[in-house]
This record gives structure tokens, sequence and C-alpha cells, in this order.
């Protein structure tokens, strides 16, 4: 049994049980007055209806009995009133929970988002981790569909039914227990049609996700002003309108499959539910006709009759509720189960050296994208040391940026193993590896804060504004920034400020002020410059060069203006270390470096000719 919950756990396959449990534990830690008024809701949900059938009945035998007006009002209004007061608590606790369910969302939403900052890399890369990601955040964008609200609710709503079943059983057995079995039958019947619909609804789920992805997709590119320019002059309007409608066909002839499905159990239903309670009440009439019941008790089992129903209706509609709420819970909780390595297992992590020990050593690493892919790299082997200057260079699919994913411990090898300073980062905290690494990626990434914090990564309070500025300096930066009236208390893009938008070659820059901030031994650049002419690009890099000279410095590039600076030159094929060695020692050899090199030269000229042959690498 503890095996099959640990692969329940893994695939995110939670029983509903442990599902209730789960959210539960989450409402009474982070919103424990919710779980107050859950209690206080189910309570009075119970009794005041059981309250409400005996009250008709005893105000007939209170009449067949003869009682005095006021022994009459008495007793009646002190029932109704009581009666009035749980009902009015009841609505108190029922109003109250809105809120909080709401709330209980928005947390769970937060949940979310951090685990897609600290799950393992591959999930934020794989199709797969995607639609999971999309299928949990679609289940809690629902507002009162969600997951979460759903699954409250039917829960309470079926716990509330067996107990009122219970005892709405024990008034009818009175009258014939044939009666609770003929309610009971029907309503199962009921219930195994409800949960074939479900069943079906739930296997359109990830064509349904991947749809949501693409719609998503298309309606944030036709909002983003970074495709502006792109959309209007290419008259892209239409285009956008037509995917966006053939998206929205295609996902109405799912919804359309679904409700009608639902439609048809629904109108089953509600035939089966007319001949429930003609025979129910049929029976009823019959028993007073032939004097094997009274009055009072007419009153009495009448109203039980229609509570039982409706209470046997509940428990099957809220248990098809809770199946398909589990199945959106099991989506929200098979995200949040996904693995996160930002610290090594306890009892087993080291701690990477803080001085004088930052040798990279690659030892036979092999690693492949997904099982049935390719090897990336083959049998890879390469020892940087400390405060070397490396160049990573060869064609598209060489594995250069799967180098860094990996010695940034975002993947794992599949053999071999990555060291600093002799320690394994597999076995490293993530947080003291990244102490060590800084890096400037070819995607921008600026955020709609400060220029400070773009460079710090920190709030301005916690900033330390000469070192932002030392920075810019350095990387050539501060004049253009300091020409605006803020300064470096400038705001940046326009997504939420009036910030300032500075040009490709600017951002980069900003991108290497931002990583000299962090005072990282070990740096990574992986084709900043591609925004740059190949002339600015050459004379970037050897700045920055002279700007890392006490560091070790990782340079990734399909053009070769790092190249020539740098102590080691690796070139890598089919994800093997093809050629190593100085530039002089590359190109003495006249391999492939020293081809793409001389096809590239002229480029890096300054009375040469500004363009690249693609092709050609």
């Amino acid at each position: 049994m503890k095996k099959l919950h640990q692969k329940q756990r893994e695939f995110g396959n939670y029983s509903v049980v442990n599902n209730i449990g789960f959210l539960m534990r989450t409402i009474i830690a982070y919103r424990p007055f919710l779980f107050v008024l859950i209690v206080m809701d189910m309570t009075f949900t119970v009794i005041t209806p059981v309250i409400s059938i005996y009250l008709p009945s005893y105000a007939v035998t209170l009449v067949t009995e003869q009682a005095g007006i006021r022994e009459i009002l008495l007793k009646l209004g002190g029932l109704g009133l009581i009666l009035a007061i749980m009902k009015g608590l009841e609505r108190m606790a029922a109003e109250g929970k809105y809120f909080l369910y709401n709330s209980m969302r928005n947390y769970l939403q937060k949940k979310i988002f951090f685990k897609s900052l600290h799950c393992d890399y591959v999930h934020v890369e794989s199709k797969q981790g995607m639609n999971l990601y999309q299928r949990a955040l679609d289940n809690l964008l629902m507002g009162d569909g969600s997951g979460t609200s759903r699954m409250l609710i039917s829960f309470m709503g079926f716990l509330t039914g067996v107990l009122s079943f219970v005892i709405y059983s024990g008034i009818l057995t009175g009258l014939h227990p044939i009666v609770v079995v003929l309610l009971t039958g029907i309503s199962v019947v009921n219930l195994v049609l409800f949960r074939y619909a479900q069943s079906y609804e739930y296997k359109q789920k990830d064509e349904m996700a991947v749809i949501n992805q693409k719609l998503n997709y298309v309606e944030h590119t036709a909002k983003d002003t970074g495709y502006a320019k792109d959309i209007r002059l290419y008259n892209m309007s239409g285009w956008f309108l037509e995917t966006r409608n053939t998206l929205m066909g295609a996902f109405a002839k799912i919804a359309n499959r679904v409700r009608n499905r639902f439609f048809a159990v629904s109108s089953i239903n509600a035939f089966t539910r007319v001949l429930q309670d003609g025979i129910s009440y049929g029976y009823l009439i019959y028993c007073v006709i032939n004097g094997r019941i009274d009055i009072d008790a007419f009153v009495l089992y009448f109203g039980a009759i229609t509570g039982f129903s409706d209470y046997v209706r509940r428990i099957s509609d809220n248990f098809n509720t809770l199946q398909s709420a589990n199945m959106q819970m099991n989506d929200i909780r098979k995200y949040l189960d996904l693995t996160e390595s930002s610290s090594a297992k306890p009892g087993k992590s080291q701690e990477l050296p803080k001085v004088n020990s930052y040798d990279i050593v690659f030892d036979h690493v092999w690693f492949s994208y997904g099982e049935e892919g390719e090897p990336v790299l083959q049998d890879f082997c390469l020892h940087i040391k400390e405060g070397e200057k490396l160049a990573l260079v060869g064609v598209n699919g060489a594995g250069k940026t799967t180098l860094v994913k990996l010695l940034c411990s975002f993947y794992k090898p599949e053999k071999g193993t990555i060291k600093i300073g002799g320690v394994d980062i597999s076995k490293c905290p993530k947080e003291e590896l990244y102490r060590l690494i800084s890096a400037v990626f070819q995607d921008l990434y600026i955020d709609p804060f400060t220029v400070a914090e773009n460079v710090s990564m920190q709030l301005e309070a916690e900033t330390d504004m000469v070192r932002v500025e030392e920075c810019l300096k350095r990387t050539g930066l501060l004049d253009t920034i300091r020409s605006y009236p803020e300064h470096i208390h400038s705001y940046m893009n326009r997504s939420i400020h009036e910030g300032i938008v500075l040009s490709g070659g600017q951002q980069q820059k900003l991108l290497m002020a931002r990583a000299l901030y962090k005072e990282a031994p070990i740096m990574f650049l992986d084709e900043p410059t591609a925004a740059l002419d190949p002339i600015a690009e050459s004379e970037t890099y050897e700045n920055f060069h002279t700007l890392t000279e006490d560091k070790t410095v990782i340079y990734i590039s399909h053009r070769l203006a790092s190249t020539r600076f740098c102590d080691k030159i690796v070139f890598l094929k089919e994800g093997r270390n093809a050629e190593m060695g100085s530039h002089n020692e590359l190109m003495k050899l006249g391999g492939e470096y020293a081809r793409m090199y001389e096809v590239q030269s002229h480029y890096y000229q300054k009375g040469g000719k500004a363009c690249e042959n693609k092709a050609i690498l």
C-alpha cells in the first residue's frame, strides 16, 4: 500500500480523500477561520431541515390533539424562533466563506507561481511541463468553477447529504424500507451516467490545455509592444484574428461534444427523478387512503420523501462534482509535486570551496534532451582552470549552451560528473552554486523596475548605488543613463511605467553591468552581443575581457570575436571536443576552427564589410 501511495503521489493521482485532506490542512494553516465557518455551515445545514420537516407535523399533532391557542403559539413560535436563528447563522457562515474561497485560490496561484521559479529546469522547457503549468493555472482561474472551490463546496454538500440521508432513512424506514431502496437505486443509476460524462470531459483536458496555451500565446503576442512594429508593417492583424478564430473554433467543438453528453445525461436524470417522485408520493397517498398512517405522519413522511430525494440527489451530484473537482485538484497538485533541486539532499550536501579552488571539470559527460533524443554531449571532457578565459565555439546544435545549462545545474548529466573545486555540483545546494556564477544570455531580461534595480536585481533599499554606477561606467553605459532626469533611478521599459527604452546594444551592456555587480568568480557570456555589429562586438569582448581579468570567463558565440584573446578555445562538433587550444595553435592546426575564423575575420576589421554570412557558420 505504501508503494502504491508513493506511485500515486509521483504522478499526482491522489484520491478524493487525500485531496480533501490537502485542502483542509491548507485551510487550517492559511485561513483557520474558514475552517470554523465550514463546520458551522455544515452543522446548521443538517439540523435546520430536520426541524423544518418536523414543525408542520408537530403543528398537525397539536391541532388534532386540540391543544390550546396559547400552547400552540408558544411551542410553534419557540421552534420557529430557534429555526430562524439557525438559518441566520447558516446564511452568515455561507456568505462569510465566499471571500475566503477566493483567497485560497490566490494562495494556491502564488504557490504555483513560485513552483515555476524553483522546479527543475526540465519542467520549464519541456512541452509536458508547460502543459502541466497551463492546466494547473486554468483550474485556478475558473472562479467558482475552480477545483479548490468546487471540491470544498461539493465536499460539504456530500457530507451534509450523507448525514441527512442517514437521518431521513431512519424516518422513512417507518413508512417502508422499500421506499428507501427505490429512492437510493434510481439515484445510483443517475450517478453512473453522470460519471460517464465526466470521464469523457476529463479525457479532453490535454487537448483543451494545448489550445489554451496557443490562444494565450496569440493574445499575448498581439498585445506585446515588442511585436507592434512587425504586426503593423506586415499587416498581420488579419493573420492573428484568423488564427485566434481557428483556435476558438477548435475549442468550441470540444466543448460542444462535452456539453452534448452532459445534456443527454441530464435529460435521463430528469426523467428518472419524475418517475422516482411519482412512485414515492403515490405510495404515500395510498397509505393515507387505506388508513395505514395518520395525517400528522403523512405530513412528516411527505416532507421526508421530498427531503430524502433532495439529499440522495445531493449525495449523487456532489459525489460526481467531487470526482470532477478531484481531477482538477490532481492537475494542480501534479504541478505542485514537480521535483525541485534548489538544495541537495539532506546529509549529502557539500559546500563548494570559497577561495582559490574554482577549477571546473567535465568528466566524461553524456547528455541528451529526452529519453529518445540524440546525445547532445558524448563522453565530453574538459578542464577549465580558475581564472582562465575559455571560448566555446561551433555550429548550431553543437552543445555550447547545453554546457552552460549543465554547469548551472539546470539539467543533470546522464553519465559522468561536473565538478567545481573537486566537488560534484549535483551534491551541492543550488544557492551555494549560484553564488559562484553570473551570466549574460542572448535573451534580454529587463524588468519594469529602475536601472539600479535591474543592475543589482534587488530592491533599491538593498542596492549599493555607488557600485551600480561603477559597473555601468565599466561597461560604457553610465553617460547614457545619466542623460535621463532620474539617472539610475529611472524606470525601464514601458510595460508598467513610462520608463526609458534602451537600444539592443545598450541593453546588452546593462546585462553585462548586472553580471559585474554580482561579483561572482565564474561568468558566462552566452552570445550576449548578437544585437551588436561585428566590429562593436569585437570591441565589447575586448573591453569585457579587461573588466574580468580575475575571473573565470566562458564565452559562447557563433562569431569568433571573443576567441583571439582567450587562453583556450574549444571547438565543439556533434557533442564532442573536436579541437582545443589557443587561437594561434588552432590556426596552425588548420582545421574547422581556422576555416571558420578566416571566413569571419574581415568582419572585425574597421574597414571591412559589416555583414555576416551565417549560412557558412
